[in-house]
Order: structure tokens, then C-alpha cells, then sequence
């Protein structure tokens, strides 16, 4: 099964080398849709024009880190002593991943490109343990005698199938495409899996032209943060502040938790020749995002094992 995940730098076989990124979905734009070959990619069937995979945390008071020699709380910005356990109580902290795709049929034969298959964990046995899609919006536009339409695809075209004890997968199929037509994703998933962040696959089997990854993270939950060193790929990381509630009190205000926010984007990236899998994921030979909790220490619940996915995986 080849495998899709999404991004934007556009690039024109026509004379223009690169364009602005357009964040608007549902609103091609003209060099969009001029768009009928890549330049670095002449014979490629498709394109990614744009994604972006934003990750965010919600905490509430009860998200503290704890130690036999005190007592740290992310509401003061402190920690627990070094060297004692850290305890992440997932009942107070939640993720969201708000994820925007748009990629465009570049010929006829690249139409089955346009399908696109999401993994989530999704616990068999404990209802508390699934991850949530919300606000799935999956579009074709194409023009029309110099109109455009819009279509939006029924949701009896998605298939839920379960992989194993741990994951589900979604399958959305996408009938009628054809070269020309630009098709748009958008979606949010809920996590409770506060120590788990799910990598962000970037090199796909069609060229790439833009993606951005954006991760703010609470300060408590360190991780190493690894991405291709290419030069199609730049990295910043900065300093933020993420609003935490407190549990029962709805009269006490929010305080500002300090956040490492991490930003990568890639450009201009060619297709990934072969079969993209989770070994070679994995190995590194497909360019991802991946991120790892440094500290071991950490009382994970709930129970994070099973083998690595991605949190788009497209065919």
C-alpha cells in the first residue's frame, strides 16, 4: 500500500519557481489551479500543494508533576525534584490534532491518489482509551466552463475498519476524480494520550510541495523532537504559554503555563520511489516528524505500547 501525508511549496513548470501558500480552504487560487506539472517532478500523476498538522494541549489543574521531595505543579512553572517519578494524570489533559490537507490531481491516472486512509489508537477493550475524529470535512472543487464547483463527499464514503487490539483505521474513498480536480481535508483528533505524540509523515509517493507541523507543548513533557536534516526542511522552536484550568473551580482563572513550541516545514520534497510502510518510517528512509518522551519515568496511563503509526497515512 503506498502511503500519502501532505504539504505545500508550489512550484510551476510554466516560468514561476514558487507562489504564496494559500491557508484558505475551499478557495483555490489561480496559480492553484494553473498548476499542470511540477518542476522538479515533470511525469508526477498528483501533487500535495498544502499541509499543515497543528498540535495542541489542554490542561487543567490537575496536570502536575510530583516527587517524594515535593511537590511541582505546571501551574507555577516548577518541577519535581530530579530524579523522582512524575505522574501525568490524563483525566485532566487532552490533545488536539487539527489537521488541513490539499493536494490536486495532475492527470487522469493520478485519481487514486485522492484516496486517503487515517490511523487512530482506539483501544478494543477500554472505551477511555480511543482517540476521536471531529469536524471531518472532505471537499472536490474543480472548474466548470470557467466555474468553480464545489463537492462535498457524502460521509458514507468513509470506512471504519479496525487493524488489530490498538488501532482503527478510516478509509475515505473518493469517486469521479480526474485531472484537474483539487481536493481539500480537513479534520480534528481528539487524544487523551498525553505522552504520546504521533509522528507527522512528510516525504509521500507523490511530490510534496509544502507541509508545516506545528507542536506547542507543556514545558513538564520534554521531548526530542527529531526531523530530517535536509535541506528541504527548516525547524524553529520558541517560547509560549498554554491557558490551564482549574478542575471544580469554575470561578478561578486560568493561568499561563510556560510551552516549548516547535515549528517545521518542508518544501519542494520529491516523491518517495517505492512502497512507504512503517519500517522504513521508522529506519528514517521516508522523511517524518518524530517525537519521543525523554524522560522513562513518566507513569504513562493509559498504556501507550504497540508499534508506531502516523497519524495520516494515505494511498
Amino acid at each position: 500500500m503506498k502511503k500519502l501525508f501532505f504539504l505545500i511549496s508550489l512550484f510551476c513548470a510554466y516560468g514561476i519557481s514558487s507562489f504564496a501558500q494559500n491557508t484558505k480552504f475551499g478557495k483555490p487560487t489561480k496559480e492553484e489551479w494553473e498548476l499542470n506539472s511540477v518542476s522538479f517532478a515533470p511525469e508526477a500523476e498528483a501533487v500535495v500543494l498544502y499541509k499543515s498538522v497543528d498540535v495542541s494541549y489542554k490542561l487543567s489543574g490537575g496536570f502536575s508533576a510530583l516527587g517524594s521531595g515535593g511537590e511541582g505543579s505546571l501551574d507555577d512553572n516548577s518541577f519535581a525534584p530530579s530524579g523522582t517519578n512524575k505522574y501525568v494524570n490524563p483525566d485532566n489533559t487532552s490533545m488536539l490534532y487539527d489537521v488541513k490537507v490539499r493536494t490536486k490531481i495532475l492527470k487522469d491516472s493520478g485519481a487514486k491518489y485522492a484516496t486517503m486512509d487515517i490511523i487512530t489508537f482506539n483501544e478494543e477493550d477500554d472505551m477511555d482509551c480511543r482517540d476521536e475524529i471531529y469536524e471531518m470535512k472532505v471537499m472536490v472543487i474543480r472548474q466548470v466552463d470557467g466555474k468553480v464547483k464545489k463537492k462535498t463527499v457524502s460521509n458514507s464514503n468513509f470506512k471504519d475498519e479496525r487493524i488489530d487490539n490498538h488501532y482503527c483505521i478510516r478509509h475515505i474513498l473518493i469517486p469521479d476524480v480526474k485531472a484537474g480536480d483539487i481536493v481539500e481535508y480537513q479534520y480534528q483528533l481528539f487524544s487523551t494520550r498525553s505522552t504520546y505524540i504521533y509522528d507527522t509523515q512528510l516525504q509521500e509517493c507523490i511530490p510534496v510541495l509544502y507541509s508545516k507541523c506545528r507542536m506547542e507543548i507543556p514545558n513538564i513533557l520534554q521531548f526530542d523532537v527529531n526531523r530530517p536534516m535536509i535541506d528541504n526542511v527548516t525547524a524553529t522552536a520558541t517560547l509560549g504559554n498554554i491557558l490551564a484550568g482549574s478542575v471544580g473551580n469554575d470561578y478561578q482563572l486560568p493561568r499561563k503555563i510556560v510551552s516549548n513550541i516547535f515549528t517545521i516545514e518542508a518544501r519542494n520534497l520529491p516523491a518517495y520511489e517505492g512502497e512507504i510502510n512503517i519500517q522504513n518510517l521508522s529506519s528514517g528512509e521516508v522523511h517524518c516528524v518524530r517525537t519521543q518522551l525523554k524522560d522513562k519515568r513518566y507513569d504513562i496511563k493509559p498504556d501507550v505500547s504497540g508499534p508506531v503509526r502516523h497519524l495520516v497515512i494515505g494511498r
